[in-house]
């Protein structure tokens, strides 16, 4: 099937779809808000009505994005048969969370829109590009489409723009990650033109810390520790952390992509204490080292310069047991 006929598969379920619900990953990033609500705002200026629900609900730190504080955590207990219900950014359905799940999996009709590597297809209709910059850049192709169907040029409005540009600076890391490619730039270059803007998105996603989140970083930056010869780098966050400098696991997300960007470092990988578990973002410099196929290895997954998994064991046996499969990557790609 090609890219084309990928993106049209959707439009006929989108066009014939009489309500739509919109769900993103548990613990949504910029991508996940921005594919999300982006959709959700073209939607709505085509005509349809539609709902937008992740498990984690809204996140403060996003609310840049238009329609992430309106997104709710109430997902209904069961859609009607006319209901479509669309997963955005998701690489398999159980990145929805633990409680959105066996409703998603009840629905009569799912699409499913991401850029994940191994995508398992879990949707009755999918626009999976692997590669892709972001789910943003597929959303913005999909309604682009829309509006080639329709002839009109008022579904991606100014809001929309807002949210689709932020997505892919999201997950571009501001157009530095190999997945950005000259498509990206040009549908970018588009949803500048339709009212987005860059400055005021990249400041507030990247550039707008509170005090405590800079002392936990500077803190959890102090303790990195390096293996594999400098190649490798380990920063850790506990919960004792947290509550002592009165920060968030959400104050911590940059410390992945800190720690990678040592000089010599070509993988990182930053130790999350949430309650019950241990979240592990992984990052690869420019993908010298398949972070993704790492991350399957323990029941996660990703991209192959950004993965990331759960860990519900003890801290040192993970450790240990990353450390290998690190040293295993690094030999594999030379790196």
């Amino acid at each position: 099937m090609t890219f084309d006929a990928r993106c049209d598969e959707v439009l006929d379920v989108l066009q014939s779809a009489k309500r739509v619900v919109v769900v993103s990953h548990v613990n949504p990033d910029a991508d996940a808000y921005g594919s999300s609500c982006g959709l959700a705002q073209g939607l709505q200026a085509f005509g349809l009505p539609v709902r937008v629900f992740n498990e984690s609900g809204f996140i403060p730190r996003y609310a840049v994005i238009p329609g992430a504080s309106l997104v709710s955590k109430e997902l209904p207990t069961a859609f009607a048969d006319d209901e479509v219900v669309v997963v955005c950014d998701c690489g398999a359905a159980e990145r929805v969370g633990d409680t959105y799940l066996p409703i998603i999996k009840g629905a009569s009709q799912v699409i499913n829109i991401d850029h994940h590597t191994a995508n398992s297809l879990f949707g009755h209709a999918n626009y999976v590009v692997d590669g892709a910059s972001s789910t943003s850049e597929l959303v913005c192709n999909l309604l682009h489409g829309l509006e080639a169907r329709t002839g009109r040029k008022d579904i991606i409005t100014s809001e929309c723009a807002k949210c689709l540009l932020a997505g892919i600076i999201g997950d571009t890391g501001s157009f530095r990650y190999p997945s950005t490619t000259a498509a990206t730039f040009r549908v970018a270059g588009e949803l500048v033109d339709r009212g987005a803007r860059p400055d005021i998105l990249t400041q507030e996603l990247f550039a707008n810390h509170s005090l405590a989140a800079v002392r936990l970083q500077a803190e959890a930056m102090s303790g990195v520790v390096l293996h594999e010869g400098g190649r490798f780098a380990e920063v850790t966050v506990t919960q004792e952390m947290l509550k002592r400098l009165g920060a968030d696991l959400l104050d911590a997300d940059s410390l992945a992509e800190r720690a990678r960007d040592i000089e010599g470092v070509r993988v990182s990988a930053l130790f999350k204490q949430d309650v019950d578990m241990w979240r592990v973002s992984l990052r690869s410099r420019q993908g010298a080292v398949d972070v993704a196929w790492v991350a399957q290895q323990f029941g996660g997954g990703g991209h192959k310069p950004a993965a990331a998994f759960r860990w519900r064991k003890d801290i040192e046996t993970l450790q240990r047991e990353l450390r290998a499969t690190i040293k295993e990557a690094l030999a594999a790609t030379n790196a």
